[in-house]
């Protein structure tokens, strides 16, 4: 009980120190560094940590960590500027430009006597490596603050870009596709509020779960546990501010007297249109296990659990393989699937919108050229 009691502890000074120290808990590649006093070029909290140590380079770099909201103010380079983005969510923008929403690998060359402001995005943590190039001639002119006005239109303007065309998916299914893409990357801290999300669009918590339990088939029990704990703590801080979330309805019992292995490819056939006696796949032949583990648990254990519709099921698969990433041939397959149970096109290309908005063009782009090469051959 002693040794309960102590690990209670620790886990509520760790929590505490994760609220009082968010900064520390922000998972980055490079240090934090120090944090600036007060100064007149930053809105918000910003940490500095310079990188380069060799002086006889000439070439400065340094990481720069912005809390949420945080930016720097309208500024230039005499000599230039290179960013590279190495963790959360950005904005750069241009004097007269839209803003670029900037993702980690995203890199940003900035023109000498360019006007710009850079930073973090409302919702996120982000920090980048800022290299000051021909540093021999070069220096920062500082302008004028970004006022919250101008931060908040430049930042809704990017966020909003592809509003429109995404209400050829439902709300419904707009909150599957967010919430599956950051259970597939691991990505947490945009999990909880995209949790929120899903709930506001009237998804039960019964439904939220099967989405995060589907999940675990293609990105692994690590993340999909990590997932649900990241919902459970959701739900309870709703309700410690007085909102009860419906739990809903419990899965239907099956009431089938074939076996596992025949439902589930049965299931697969209906869904992928291919009949269920054609040749086998090569891995199925080369490791017959994990046929029968896909027959017999992905597409009956899961897919027979109809708090989802197929529909949904797919539009999270894919979700989700975009988030892991590197999993191209299986993509093209459930994007084959999904067209075939009647995802269109263009709601196809609403799912990669979203895609690209929560995790990047890196995530995104991948998956529009297998559509656009799918599309050609219908």
């Amino acid at each position: 009980m002693k040794s309960l009691a102590i690990t209670a502890l620790l886990l509520l000074s760790v929590g505490a120190m994760a609220q009082n120290n968010p900064e520390k808990t922000f998972r980055q590649p490079y240090p934090l560094g120090e944090k600036l006093s007060s100064t007149p070029n930053f809105t918000g909290d910003v940490w500095l940590a310079p990188l380069s140590e060799q002086k006889e380079l000439h070439v400065s770099m340094s990481n720069v960590t912005f809390e949420p909201g945080c930016r720097n103010s309208w500024h230039s380079h005499k000599a230039g500027q290179i960013l590279i983005a190495t963790a959360g969510i950005g904005y750069y923008q241009e004097k007269g430009q839209p803003a670029r929403r900037l993702f980690p690998g995203d890199i940003v060359e900035i023109a000498p006597d360019v006007v710009h402001w850079h930073g973090a995005a409302s919702d996120s943590w982000f920090a980048h490596i800022a290299i000051t190039t021909n540093p021999q001639i070069n220096a920062a002119v500082w302008l004028e603050p970004v006022n919250d006005s101008q931060y908040q239109e430049a930042t809704a303007e990017a966020e909003n870009r592809y509003v429109g065309a995404n209400n050829v998916l439902t709300a419904r299914e707009q909150a599957i596709v967010s919430v599956a893409s950051y259970t597939g990357k691991g990505d947490l801290e945009h999990l909880k509020p995209a949790l929120v999300g899903a709930l506001e669009a009237d998804m039960t918590i019964n439904e939220i779960n099967e989405v995060l339990i589907h999940a675990y088939a293609y990105c692994g029990f690590p993340r999909s546990l990590r997932a649900i704990q990241t919902f459970m703590q959701v739900v309870d801080e709703r309700k410690a501010n007085g909102i009860n979330d419906i739990a809903g309805r419990e899965v239907s019992e099956i009431n089938d007297n074939r076996n596992r292995y025949e439902r589930g490819r049965d299931i697969l056939a209906e869904i992928s249109g291919t009949s269920a006696n054609a040749p086998k796949a090569g891995y199925a032949i080369f490791t017959p296990a994990i046929e029968r583990f896909l027959k017999e648990h992905l597409f009956a254990d899961l897919f027979e659990r109809d708090l989802l519709t197929y529909r949904e099921r797919e539009l999270a698969t894919v979700s989700i393989l975009a988030g892991v990433g590197g999993v191209e041939p299986m993509l093209r397959s459930h994007a084959a699937i999904c067209l075939h149970l009647g995802v269109t096109a263009e709601q196809l290309s609403a799912l990669l919108n979203i895609v690209e908005m929560n995790l990047g063009t890196s995530y995104s782009e991948p998956l529009r050229n297998i559509l656009e090469q799918i599309v050609k051959q219908k």
